[in-house]
């Protein structure tokens, strides 16, 4: 049995101990859904939720996987948790365990900033706990926890705008098992959009003029420490949106009645717990600002061109259709874009549900911010007029990834879905009808357009029964909510627990293949080539591999180093030398390696290069050394020291003893030598800022050579060299944290007090 099953279980049941009975049956009911949707993992005795079968194509694992059997299905849009995401927690628990602080990557890239990637959340408290426990458990229980705290949000936003109980837990399975959070529910993004009703709840409160801006902060504190500031970014400008619409526009003039003072104070605690959130993440926000702005992701990543109205329209028709494209845990996805991009199907009555709520709560302000905030989402995350033209003009935003805005019409939708299911159980028929009508009209339209534009294209692939499967279930629910209208309001409350268990069970076939499950062994396995590498002969060096072998991250697992890099943030000076002399650079993605025969594979060290089995020498010179079913290893005799030394001014290179490395740990190079006459000591580790050097005691200044390499001057003698790598804003940061969480103290004293009865 898998030791996940009973924790989660037991997690379950734990709710029941307080006295919230509503509470405490959306908690179980949501952890139990949370629980199916992971049961491909669940289901194997060591199983995680994991793609990384995906490592079954690539070499050194080829050999050992497809002999310990590669049937399980992966999803080959989920890549990035394979090859960045696994091998970043995985680094994170080891470097917290061995009692040092996460700063710095020496793994790939000849070394890379680690706590400023914007996505590693060293402090998120989901991943502190996944360092914590062992690593199978961390492994289920991150990805459990995110969907039950966004489902429980997305409950309590609900309640919070006065929907009833029952029709509330509608949003609280809606949101977390839509396409949104469980296509990206391995991902750092998901603990950032697991929080996002949860802010939604904060501006209600202070909307209605209640205390909301000491949670506004702590949450959007957690927000930015989640390991996706794009998300937080994007939660900020939907929050303002809703609290615009929700009337918060009179508070932005100057002058005007009470109302409009009232408003400008509502505003003035939004705009706090949003400072103070910010003030609270500094310790990482300062340190990544510092980072981004030397990346390759500010100076030389480009937004792409707006999505056509043709295309969008295309793309929507997932709403009704989840694997419309076929999907990657088929290997038959066919579609434009990737997977988990385009997931956006919120369950087939969704939507009918959908537009009864907006038909019937339209002149209530808070649900007409709901809707607004929808459609703003909606336009913006399909690249739309008129709010793309406004997302490209905002100077942060316009950096980032529009599609993401599609979490905020998953909430959106499910908020108004469970507006009207509220309204159905209450028997206002006629305008539940209108709504659910016009909805069930448009999903039948849509199912016809697919049929007329894909059938061809379906037959072609095999895929028309199991497109007729999917067409029969969203047809055959909208056609049961259309005869639900028939019931009394008494009938209808007996269906509702049958109602809730058919939106489950939709959202579960439609997604549970989102997110495979992996035998823990599995997980970047050893084998022979890697542990050959990994036998210690006393001089440090670094390693590569031919196209997409050993990709760079598994540097990190296997605690290797690694010349290539995989990180979403490069460092441009790094990846300006690497596009230059090595391969084809990318602002954000993994190119390999191509020029084997370039020098500067020499000035970083790389003496090993890890090659399919078989395969011939890239260069000449090479010295095999090691031959196996799994990959061969080359040896490089030119490979210089990653410690050596460089001659000062005319002179040649000291004759003194070769500097001895005392000390290589991540961030940190102790070094000592014994020299004749004075040299510089050449460190071939990237050169960032925040790197500094101490000899004696005494900070001294480190040379960049080349523009990437670090080097000091040394005098003559014996002496020992220290260099150390903090994030540039690190120190500010921690103070400015210090001052956030202070301030998220004193905060309750701005806010109004709760009327005494």
């Amino acid at each position: 049995m898998n030791p996940g099953l009973p924790l989660l279980l037991l997690a379950c049941l734990l709710p029941w101990l307080i006295r919230r009975r509503d509470a405490t049956v959306a908690w179980a009911l949501i952890g139990l859904v949370s629980m199916a949707l992971l049961w491909p993992a669940l289901s194997i005795a060591d199983g995680i939720p994991s793609p990384s079968a995906t490592l079954a194509r690539l070499e050194p694992w080829k050999a050992t996987l497809a002999a310990d059997g590669e049937g399980q299905p992966h999803s080959g849009g989920l890549d990035d948790v394979t090859f960045q995401v696994e091998p970043w927690l995985l680094f994170l628990r080891h470097e917290l365990r061995a009692g040092r602080l996460p700063l710095w990557n020496p793994h790939q890239s000849s070394g890379t900033p680690y706590w400023a990637n914007g996505s590693s959340a060293p402090l998120f408290p989901l991943h502190l706990l996944f360092a914590l426990l062992p690593v199978q458990l961390g492994f289920i229980l991150l990805p459990w926890l995110r969907l039950v705290i966004g489902g429980l949000g997305a409950w309590w936003l609900a309640r919070e705008l006065d929907v009833d109980h029952g029709p509330a837990l509608l949003t609280g399975l809606i949101f977390p098992l839509s396409g949104r959070l469980v296509g990206f529910l391995l991902y750092p993004m998901a603990n950032a959009l697991c929080l996002v009703p949860w802010i939604f709840v904060a501006c209600e409160r202070l909307a209605s003029g209640r205390r909301g801006a000491r949670l506004l902060a702590g949450l959007t504190g957690l927000q930015l420490l989640a390991g996706h500031p794009e998300t937080a970014v994007m939660t900020a400008l939907l929050s303002t949106v809703y609290l615009l619409v929700r009337g918060g526009w009179r508070g932005l003039r100057l002058v005007g009645s009470p109302e409009s003072g009232r408003e400008r104070a509502i505003w003035g605690r939004f705009v706090a717990g949003w400072a103070i959130g910010g003030a609270i993440a500094a310790i990482q926000l300062l340190p990544l600002a510092f980072y981004l702005f030397d990346s390759t992701r500010w100076s030389a990543w480009q937004a792409g061109e707006p999505m056509s109205l043709a295309l969008a329209s295309r793309v929507a028709l997932r709403f009704f259709l989840p694997d419309a494209w076929g999907h990657p845990a088929s290997g038959d996805f066919w579609g434009p874009f990737n997977f988990v991009s385009t997931s956006i199907y919120c369950g087939a009555i969704t939507l009918p549900l959908a537009l009864a709520g907006a038909v019937l709560e339209r002149r209530d302000r808070r649900w007409l911010a709901v809707v607004a905030m929808t459609l703003f989402a909606l336009l913006g995350a399909f690249g739309l007029p008129p709010i793309e033209p406004l997302l490209m003009i905002l100077p942060v935003v316009r950096k980032g990834l529009h599609h993401y805005l599609a979490f905020g019409f998953s909430l959106g939708l499910a908020l108004l879905a469970a507006v009207g299911l509220h309204r159905w159980l209450r028997a206002t028929a006629g305008g539940v009808a209108v709504g659910v009508l016009a909805g069930s009209i448009l999903t039948f339209a849509a199912l016809a357009s697919a049929w007329w534009m894909w059938a061809g294209e379906w037959a072609t692939r095999g895929q028309t029964g199991r497109q007729l499967a999917a067409t029969v279930v969203t047809g055959g629910l909208v056609l049961l909510l259309l005869a639900s209208l028939l019931l009394s309001s008494k009938a209808r409350w007996r269906w509702l627990p049958l109602l809730l268990s058919l939106v489950a069970v939709d959202l579960w076939l439609a997604h549970h293949r989102a997110n495979p499950g992996l035998s823990a062994a599995r997980l970047y396995p050893p084998t022979q080539a890697v542990e050959w590498l990994g036998e210690p002969d006393g001089q440090p060096y670094r390693v590569a591999a031919t196209s997409f072998a050993l990709r760079p991250n598994a540097a990190m697992v296997y605690g290797l180093y690694d010349v290539r890099g995989d990180d979403s943030l490069k460092l441009a000076n790094y990846e300006k030398l690497y596009g230059e002399e090595l391969g084809r650079p990318h602002p954000t993605f993994f190119r390999p390696l191509e020029r084997w025969d370039s020098p500067w594979l020499d000035r970083l060290g790389v003496r090993w290069v890890l090659t399919p089995p078989g395969a011939a020498a890239s260069a000449a010179g090479w010295r095999l050394r090691y031959d196996g079913e799994d990959a061969r290893l080359f040896e490089r005799p030119t490979a210089l020291p990653l410690v050596r030394w460089l001659p000062v001014g005319d002179e040649g290179p000291s004759q003194g003893d070769p500097p001895r490395v005392v000390v290589r740990s991540p961030g940190r190079w102790q070094v000592a030598w014994a020299l004749q006459r004075p040299a510089r000591l050449l460190i071939a580790e990237t050169w960032a800022p925040g790197w500094r050097a101490e000899m004696g005691g005494r900070a001294v200044e480190i040379e960049r050579v080349d523009g990437v390499l670090m080097a000091v001057e040394v005098a003559a003698g014996e002496g020992e060299l220290e260099l150390t790598y903090r994030p540039p804003g690190l120190l500010w940061g921690t103070v400015l944290s210090a001052l956030g969480l202070l301030a998220l103290f004193g905060l309750g004293r701005l806010e109004p007090r709760p009327p005494v009865h």
